[in-house]
């Protein structure tokens, strides 16, 4: 009965030695076809390809045999509905060091973090953790912890200060128990000892060690009451608003720094723009460009005369320092662009570069003639040869 299978299987199954096929997919990121061969020798060699547009596509196949196409989309979405703490509550207040109080010689400036949390249980909590996130820049103050962990009072079993896992500081405070009857409350002073763009919000979370399921995250930040990025959505989607500023050159830039920095892999658009209006408001910035020429294509078909809005952190207000009327020579990031054709947004972001292009008559002062000769070169070299690559 097996041998009679087996030779009934061999006479049904297709002969592969036949495969002989050429595949042609045509994506619509690629400006020329992708082609395939596939043979009988490597028949089970899988193929994929990856496009980010979400656009028709086509393929073709000649030639003998069959194969399979199986077509994968992936997409995000937001979380649905927002995580409650589970057994816990939990406030985190964070405000400047008294003047009075001790700091590093080396510190910028100095916090208070002050955390108050409660068991919700029928019982206090026995051996529960404080996992915390420390901010971009912040270190927790040994001295305070030290006191917390063997002072008369004892507030804490004891701490752990690591910096394995991220770039930021994380601090782990073990505490004997949490009350379930009133809120107990610790605080110790934190140091700034570098200067960043942006403070990254940092994170206080609140565990039971026995049961993981019981828990509670809260964010702090010294300029947000509830520690939460700002954020910058189209429709249902949304990304961070806030990462490292734009930062203006500081050094003399060449004619062939630009063209090295311009047709760098990822840059997308190259722009002469004048600024028509700002729009300011408390959380984040747009600035109102027509773009005047269009020094090298990108994704957004844009003519000149033709309006686009870019936006910056407020954060980065004094970094940029646009001004109404003003001539800019703007270019960014593909990954920089924002929401849908045809009102694609620009970020202002850490990789785009924003110069100003002196006006004619400014252009006449020796100081910017050399400026404005290079400007005219650079935006010429780009449109009748572009870029080598």
């Amino acid at each position: 009965m097996v041998f009679q299978a087996l030779a009934q299987y061999q006479t049904d199954v297709p002969d592969h030695k036949d495969l002989n096929m050429e595949v042609a997919l045509h994506l619509p990121s690629r400006s020329s076809q992708i082609k395939h061969r596939l043979l009988w020798e490597s028949g089970s060699l899988l193929r994929s390809e990856e496009t980010k547009q979400n656009e028709g596509f086509s393929l073709t196949a000649k030639g003998k045999g069959q194969g399979t196409l199986s077509v994968v989309t992936v997409y995000h979405a937001k979380v649905k509905g927002k995580v409650k703490c589970k057994n816990f509550d939990l406030r985190v207040t964070i405000k400047p060091a008294p003047e009075t109080a001790k700091k590093p010689q080396d510190a910028k400036s100095s916090m208070v973090l002050a955390i108050c949390t409660r068991y919700l249980g029928k019982e206090d909590a026995t051996m529960s953790i404080l996992d915390i996130a420390m901010m971009t820049g912040f270190v927790p103050d040994t001295n305070d912890l030290e006191l917390l962990s063997t002072g008369v009072d004892r507030y804490i079993s004891k701490y752990e200060l690591s910096k394995a896992f991220s770039n930021k500081n994380t601090l782990i405070i073990y505490l004997d128990k949490i009350s379930h009857s009133e809120e107990e409350c610790l605080s110790f002073k934190i140091h700034q000892y570098f200067n960043v763009g942006l403070i990254q919000p940092g994170s206080v979370k609140v565990y039971s060690y026995y049961n993981l399921e019981e828990t509670c995250t809260q964010f702090y930040h010294p300029d947000k009451e509830d520690g939460m990025l700002s954020k910058l959505c189209h429709k249902d989607l949304c990304r961070c608003a806030e990462e490292n500023c734009f930062m203006q050159q500081e050094e003399e830039v060449t004619l062939n720094d630009r063209l090295d920095k311009a047709c760098e892999p990822g840059v997308d658009y190259v722009y002469k723009t004048r600024l028509v209006r700002s729009e300011l408001s408390e959380d984040f910035d747009e600035y109102v460009m027509v773009v005047e020429q269009t020094i090298k294509s990108g994704s957004d078909e844009v003519q000149a005369g033709q309006e686009r809005r870019f936006i910056s952190h407020v954060k980065c207000r004094e970094a940029l320092k646009l001004q109404d009327g003003k001539h800019y020579l703007v270019w960014g990031l593909s990954s920089d662009l924002w929401g849908e054709k045809p009102n694609i947004r620009y970020i202002i972001g850490k990789d785009t570069w924003v110069e100003i292009w002196p006006e004619a008559e400014e252009c006449q002062d020796e100081e910017n003639q050399k400026q404005c000769q290079d400007l005219g070169a650079f935006a010429e070299s780009m449109v009748v040869f572009g870029c080598p690559n």
